[in-house]
């Protein structure tokens, strides 16, 4: 008569699969988020960056113009001196980027529009350096206004320069759609 002897199984059960399962997509998830926050940040990054060449590149290439009469985008493409990140004419955030003269050519302006809120909050925070080049005379952000005392460009602003944390977080009132404006002599 033949013995039927018990064998040891090896395998795994369901149990301890659907639990590796759960712990690797934990683990995935969790550095999924990871990178998104990091390019997030880089983002925001980008966008100040952004502005901030923009502005320095129109200040050295027309300060010898005594004007701005001539500022635009295309020129700047044109002479290749357009900040390399700009030069679809979009930011960081993928919104339309937009620069022009204003005021008869005494002023130019830099446009962002589609401003997530966490970005229009630290852009409108930003300090901008006296006698840098150019210097910011105005700050439009949706329909509020920033500007310094003496402003040459409005007489009626909502908010005196340097922009305080409160008013600008009720500025940046849009979640992703925020639009920017910098007047700068």
């Amino acid at each position: 008569m033949k013995r039927f002897s018990k064998i040891n199984e090896v395998g795994r059960s369901m149990i301890e699969a659907i639990g590796y399962i759960s712990v690797m997509v934990t683990i995935s998830v969790s550095v999924a988020a990871a990178v998104n926050s990091g390019y997030y940040k880089y983002r925001l990054s980008r966008i100040n960056s952004e502005l901030t060449d923009l502005k320095k590149v129109i200040s050295q290439r027309y300060v010898a113009a005594g004007d701005y009469k001539e500022v635009s985008m295309d020129a700047l493409i044109e002479e290749k001196i357009a900040p390399w990140d700009t030069r679809d004419g979009t930011h960081a955030f993928s919104g339309e980027v937009k620069i022009g003269p204003y005021d008869d050519g005494n002023f130019f302006f830099i446009e962002f529009d589609d401003v997530p809120r966490d970005a229009c909050m630290e852009l409108g925070l930003k300090v901008w350096i006296v006698n840098d080049g150019s210097d910011l005379d105005t700050l439009k952000i949706n329909n509020k206004t920033w500007a310094w005392k003496f402003s040459n460009l409005t007489d009626n602003p909502n908010y005196e320069l340097p922009s305080k944390a409160k008013d600008v977080v009720e500025g940046c009132t849009e979640e992703y759609k925020n639009k920017m404006i910098w007047y700068f002599n």
